[in-house]
This record gives structure tokens, C-alpha cells and sequence, in this order.
């Protein structure tokens, strides 16, 4: 059988036609995969050895059984250098970067304009653009 040129026009449209069925039969909006629970606990004054899990606990006289379980169950950091003071400290969690560069080189006193620069870009907003 020759293929005529109708012929090869009839195949393309009932391909193309096999093609749109497909999309319109296709779910409108393709699963997302879940996004993982993200808990985020920053204790001021907990030096780094107070915790079972990081060798303290018992040893210290202060148990901590269910930190440490909790700690089992997800990631553990292990380095994190901090500043003297607390501010710079939350400031370099919240944006991680160096807290001088973000403003907060020290605890700020009220009345003063201090704190982040109004530029400043926080985890909390980088998540909540990610659907958080």
C-alpha cells in the first residue's frame, strides 16, 4: 500500500489527537512531593555539654532522656559559633550570615534604631516562599 500524502495528514491528526486525549485525561496538577517538618530549637545559656546527647546529662546531674531521644530521631549540628551576646547570635540563625554584617553586633537598647537592616533576608521568609 503507497502512502499518499491524505494518508500521512490522517495519521499526524489522529496522533495529535491521541496526544491532546492524553493532556485532558492527565491530572490537573501533578502530586508535590511532601516537604519535611522543619523544628528548630535554640536554647539560650545551654552550654554544650549540659545534654545527654552531647556527652552531659546524667553526668551533669540533670538527665535529659527525651532531648536525647529526640535528638536520635533527626539531624544534630555539631558547630555553631556563637557571640558573646544573644542578639547576634539569633540574628546570625535567622539569617545565616555573620550578625555584623547584618546589623547586630551587640544587644540593641531601646529608643536606638538597631537591629536587622531593612534588607535582611530571614529563614522564616525564604520558607514561607517555599510554601511553609
Amino acid at each position: 500500500m503507497e502512502m499518499t500524502k491524505s494518508t500521512w495528514h490522517g495519521l499526524l491528526l489522529a496522533s495529535f489527537a491521541a496526544v491532546a486525549v492524553a493532556v485532558v485525561n492527565a491530572p490537573a496538577v501533578a502530586q508535590q512531593p511532601k516537604k519535611p517538618n522543619i523544628v528548630f530549637m535554640l536554647m539560650d545559656n545551654l552550654g554544650y555539654g549540659e545534654l545527654g546527647v552531647y556527652g552531659g546529662g546524667i553526668l551533669r546531674g540533670a538527665p535529659t532522656p527525651r532531648i536525647d531521644a529526640l535528638a536520635s530521631e533527626g539531624m544534630r549540628l555539631l558547630n555553631f559559633n556563637v557571640e558573646a551576646q544573644c542578639t547576634p547570635s539569633r540574628s546570625a540563625l535567622m539569617t545565616g550570615r555573620f550578625s555584623i554584617r547584618s546589623g547586630t553586633y551587640e544587644v540593641p537598647y531601646g529608643g536606638v534604631p538597631d537591629g536587622l537592616t531593612q534588607w535582611e533576608v530571614t529563614i522564616a521568609e525564604l520558607l514561607s516562599a517555599q510554601g511553609y
